[in-house]
């Protein structure tokens, strides 16, 4: 627990470093992504942070396309790296064999819901098409469509945290209409983003057996 605390805090320094540091900033930024993906650590606090940061679309942007490099390094790992170690250590593992089974019949349908599901780990998705016979395109496009939607959801709410500090929370500068018509969108956009997860989840267990 004191690491991750640890973590976030050093995360939330960088951050400060990234606003301050363009091009080089955006480079750093998707570098930290890539390592939260790729160790497991926790990576909310990057994509607030970059909605806060760069704005909705670019934020967006930056965070799915890091995520996506990401996920494309735990995958080429898993098939050149640690192919043998991941078959060694997960191939009697039951969501490994669900996973295995399904991606090699679904192909990237089963990797683009589970990129919006939230029962497996996005990086053990990753780890595991990487010893399947997926294409890396197939998996590459699927993963940055399947990733968009959360992207989009916290950079929205990054970007309105950014909105309220840059006006230094006072609401009335803008005018009410205008912070309800944010609000209303974060809203909106978290409740599409849950739903979608739930209708992406109801089709993974239906192709994937996990439990």
């Amino acid at each position: 627990m004191e690491m991750e605390e640890a973590w976030l805090q050093w995360l939330s320094s960088s951050m400060d470093w990234i606003q301050d540091s363009g091009w080089i900033g955006v480079l750093w930024f998707m570098f930290l992504y890539a390592l939260t993906c790729i160790f497991f650590l926790p990576g909310s606090f990057l994509t607030v942070g970059a909605g806060a940061i760069y704005g909705f679309w670019w934020g967006a942007l930056l965070v799915t396309f890091s995520s996506t490099v990401a996920a494309t390094v735990n995958f080429l790992t898993g098939r050149y790296l640690l192919r043998n170690f991941v078959l060694r250590h997960l191939s009697h593992s039951p969501k490994f064999l669900a996973l295995d089974r399904a991606i090699e019949r679904e192909g990237w349908q089963v990797i683009l819901v589970s990129r919006i599901s939230p029962i497996v780990p996005h990086s053990l998705v990753s780890y595991i098409a990487g010893v399947t016979q997926i294409s890396l395109t197939r998996f590459s496009v699927a993963s940055f469509l399947g990733f968009l939607p959360f992207s989009a959801a916290y950079s929205y709410a990054g970007a309105l945290l950014g909105a309220v500090a840059r006006t230094q929370l006072k609401i009335s500068d803008n005018g009410p209409w205008t912070w309800f018509l944010y609000i209303a969108g974060l809203f909106f956009t978290v409740w599409a983003v849950v739903k979608t997860a739930r209708m992406a989840t109801k089709a993974l267990r239906q192709s994937v057996p996990i439990e």
